[in-house]
């Protein structure tokens, strides 16, 4: 888990920012705003900012929302839902209190102290689950359907936990996490390289592959999209894993 800040500054039209699948489950608080959950998304939409917004927010990593939010990931598939609805009157309190906070520090520090008041009733991470995510991390083009063999559990088992703790399927998982390797190759290449390289190096069968995936997750054409968008999983240590399991 991560904590984040974003600022809009300036005057006029409310910002436009386009939110890209990556697998992760946000807690977010803008503004005098009631907080809420925004689950895992497997399209883009985009938010509008106004002018003057301060938003904090805390980053769950793929497959970690799980056990503090104690709601399965998959009930919030492509939604944004508030936190009121998820828990109990008592369980949502502090985040509640988050309005009253007047800066987004103040904010920002509420959110990571409820946040840890929950860690000590989280449950247990999915360790099948997690084992999964890094392995899919490390093989850009394993082939998923080898999974259940290696792990000695049916396809239908580990397709049911991987949508309580991810939110989707691991087929779905490793699409999202190689097109957030592509962006992150893409912005940070030593030097330009073409489609088809970018393809080859994000482990994508071909340019015309990758240029579906990437049309698919953004709804635009990848050379609009590549070299400006950021990769958001940096911080998770998913897109630098290597492979650690035969």
């Amino acid at each position: 888990m991560c904590l984040w800040t974003q600022s809009v500054t300036g005057s006029g039209d409310p910002y436009a920012h386009r939110v890209l699948p990556d697998g992760c489950i946000d807690l977010v608080l803008m503004n005098e705003e009631p907080p809420v959950v925004v689950g895992p998304y497997v399209e883009c939409f985009t938010a509008h900012l106004p002018p003057g917004a301060v938003i904090v927010g805390a980053r769950f990593h793929p497959g970690r929302a799980f056990s503090m939010l104690a709601h399965p990931a998959s009930a919030l598939l492509n939604q944004s839902v508030p936190v009121d609805a998820l828990w109990n009157k008592a369980a949502s309190a502090p985040f509640a209190g988050l309005v009253a906070k007047a800066t987004g520090a103040g904010k920002l520090t509420a959110l990571e102290t409820g946040l840890m008041s929950r860690l000590s009733r989280a449950a247990p991470l999915d360790p099948v689950v997690t084992g999964v995510i890094e392995w899919l991390a490390g093989h850009p083009q394993g082939r998923v359907e080898q999974l259940s063999r290696w792990i000695g559990m049916s396809s239908r088992q580990l397709r049911r936990r991987f949508l309580a703790a991810v939110g989707y399927g691991p087929k779905m998982f490793q699409e999202v996490l190689r097109f957030q390797a592509l962006l992150n190759l893409a912005t940070n290449a030593r030097e330009q390289l073409s489609l088809a390289d970018l393809a080859a190096d994000a482990g994508y069968a071909d340019q015309a592959h990758m240029s579906r995936e990437v049309h698919r997750f953004s709804d635009i054409q990848a050379r609009d999209l590549l070299g400006s968008a950021e990769c958001t999983l940096r911080l998770s240590g998913l897109i630098k894993a290597q492979p650690s399991l035969q």
